[in-house]
């Protein structure tokens, strides 16, 4: 049996910002505990679960103020990481357990964002 459920996330920033490295130990840069926080506070209603799961994240550019996209986007290999990772005790307690993931690009939204529909993989 699958369940099925949806979070919104902020719009991603790169892995390249979501991570410091500081006297050679990397760590979570203010960027990135600023968006696992967002994450965690519009998403306070979720519980993680121990089942594995399997992941759906549609990555929605930002919208200009004329109705238009932004031409420069993330790429989406580049958003990963601070997405799962900010996923952690809010989805599930480890990223390892996403057994599967799909990724794309979705509609422009206003401040841009990324909606992540995740499916409980249960026994049945």
């Amino acid at each position: 049996m699958i369940i099925n459920n949806t979070i919104k996330t902020p719009y991603p920033i790169s892995t390249n910002r979501y991570y410091r490295v500081y006297r050679n130990i990397n760590t979570l840069s203010k960027e990135g505990k600023i968006f696992k926080e967002t994450v965690k506070l519009t998403n306070l209603n979720c519980k993680p679960v121990s089942n594995n799961v399997v992941l759906d994240i549609t990555i929605h550019p930002k919208l200009k103020k004329n109705n238009t996209a932004y031409v420069k986007i993330i790429d989406l290999d580049n958003s990963l990481k601070c997405i799962l990772d900010s996923l952690i005790n809010i989805v599930y307690n480890d990223d390892k357990q996403v057994k599967e993931l799909h990724v794309r690009y979705g509609d422009a939204v206003k401040n841009g964002g990324a909606t992540v529909i995740f499916d409980v993989i249960t026994n049945e």
